[in-house]
């Protein structure tokens, strides 16, 4: 009886691993396809809405990179809390109101695992290396100020309309892998993100057209 089932039990580990391994084979013959591709250059818009210490916030930003096959794209972004953050803490032994700031460059890569002709389906990564600090209000200081480094995975979809833009939403989370001990702001939570991306290949042959 015990036998039989840790043989059960076995083979479901065996086949399991081995899914694992074959998809593992499947994508990177995939990637090592996609790279032989000619490279496309992509920009868009990209909206990230979180929260900061159960704060609703929303970090604006722009990215730009290559895209190889529609499948991978490569590229850089820049990104910055858009929404007001104030609080009141204690600095040099008087409270003090203070505004809160934070920044990061994120290099990202991106993988497409289904497209058709209007939709796709993809996982973004992406890292942030940036400063996170705090201006007072009073004398307009900055202060706490600290290097930070994030990373944050996702999943999310894309429409593609007009045959040169794309809108797309997703689901993530932000880890704090460095984060700013001097501040007492929790910046690690979930994040929902909207897109929107310009094909500038495609929206320059439809300009060059009669």
């Amino acid at each position: 009886m015990h036998y039989s089932q840790n043989m059960r039990l076995s083979l479901t580990i065996l086949l399991v691993f081995i899914s694992l391994f074959c998809r593992a084979q499947y994508f990177e013959a995939e990637i090592k396809e996609a790279m032989r591709s000619e490279p496309r250059f992509v920009a868009f818009l990209d909206s990230r809405g979180a929260f900061i210490s159960r704060n609703g916030v929303r970090v604006v930003g722009l990215k730009a990179g290559v895209q190889f096959d529609e499948k991978l794209t490569f590229g850089m972004g820049y990104n910055q809390l858009y929404s007001d953050y104030n609080n009141t803490i204690f600095h040099e032994g008087i409270e003090q109101n203070v505004e809160l700031h934070y920044w990061y460059i994120s290099p990202f890569i991106e993988y497409t695992f289904y497209r058709d002709r209007r939709w796709e389906l993809m996982i973004p990564v992406q890292l942030g290396f940036g400063e996170s600090y705090y201006t007072t209000k009073l004398d307009d200081r900055d202060i706490r100020y600290s290097f930070v480094v994030s990373y944050e995975p996702a999943i999310s979809f894309q429409y593609r309309f007009l045959e040169v833009f794309g809108a797309g939403f997703g689901l993530g989370y932000r880890l704090m892998v460095v984060p700013n001990p001097k501040l007492e702001e929790t910046f690690t939570s979930p994040v929902y993100m909207l897109k929107f991306k310009v094909y500038f290949d495609d929206l320059f042959e439809k300009l060059k057209q009669p």
